[in-house]
């Protein structure tokens, strides 16, 4: 019998003893990435692990009480590159599950408010991004793949750091990868357009926000809805999305200013 790697026994170890500590919410989310870990107290007070698929163990280990791993079945597999995904998982959900404790006040109480949205200014940004689609798609298209790499990272980035609940939900979304992608794409998309907007000064500061924050309960209500349990706030999403606004802003004042400059010549006396 082939013998696994110590790393692959201490990595079961800890996703089993990460487990133990969530809720019997977040425990049935660490299976997203399809590896199941169980543990099992022994009659001996031996501790025994198993990983693998639902129905089929791929591996079986226990640990005694003096420390020692005996490996009982090994069949090395592709579900052994799940592994780290699982764990990584497992950990992303507990530092969620603690995020509240360790905010200050304010965070949280921004955290549980619920911001109101005006619809009368969401629907002034959606008919000025009609008015102005032509150059606002122009403008979107400019940065091409390398500006939508860079947002998406910047979004991630800043949601894991930042909202760790939502953003271990948006990861493991039951719709899958491609799903992710182009929810992601699309209001990155939108927010920065908005954001553009209000560079050009087509849009006041309350739209922008306004628009930032329905934006941010959008794809919230669509987290929550491609996964069972989920409780992601669209506050949250906001928050990060206005980040991606500026980004937007800074090119919209940027291009009004080449706008205007083109225009501040003076006619030259032959």
């Amino acid at each position: 019998m082939d013998y696994p790697s110590e790393h692959l026994l201490d990595s079961i170890e800890e996703i089993a003893t990460i487990k133990d500590r969530l809720s019997l919410g977040d425990r049935s989310l660490t299976t997203a990435r399809g590896l199941h870990v169980q543990k099992k107290i022994l009659p001996n007070s031996e501790l025994q692990y198993s990983a693998g698929g639902r129905l089929t163990a791929k591996l079986v280990f226990v640990i005694g009480a003096d420390g020692v791993k005996n490996v009982k079945k090994y069949q090395p597999g592709g579900w052994e590159f799940k592994v780290e995904e699982t764990l990584e998982l497992c950990r992303s959900l507990e530092r969620a599950s603690q995020a509240l404790e360790g905010w200050p006040p304010e965070k949280v109480q921004i955290y549980q408010s619920e911001e109101p949205i005006d619809s009368d200014l969401v629907n002034r940004v959606a008919e000025a991004n009609q008015e102005h689609y032509e150059e606002n798609h122009k403008q979107w298209r400019l940065g091409g793949l390398p500006r939508w790499i860079e947002l998406r990272d910047k979004f991630l980035n800043e949601l894991k750091k930042e909202w760790p609940i939502e953003y271990v939900e948006f990861q493991i979304n039951h719709r899958g990868a491609k799903y992710a992608t182009a929810l992601l794409q699309e209001n990155i998309a939108k927010v920065y357009v908005t954001g553009f907007m209000y560079g050009r000064g087509w849009i006041s500061p309350e739209e922008l926000t306004c628009a930032t924050l329905h934006l941010g309960d959008v794809l919230a209500g669509k987290v929550r809805h491609g996964l069972k349990g989920a409780r992601s706030k669209g506050i949250a999403f906001a928050d990060v999305l206005a980040h991606i606004a500026t980004s937007g802003t800074v090119d919209g004042c940027s291009t009004e200013e080449k706008s205007e400059n083109a225009g501040e010549g003076e006619p030259i006396d032959k």
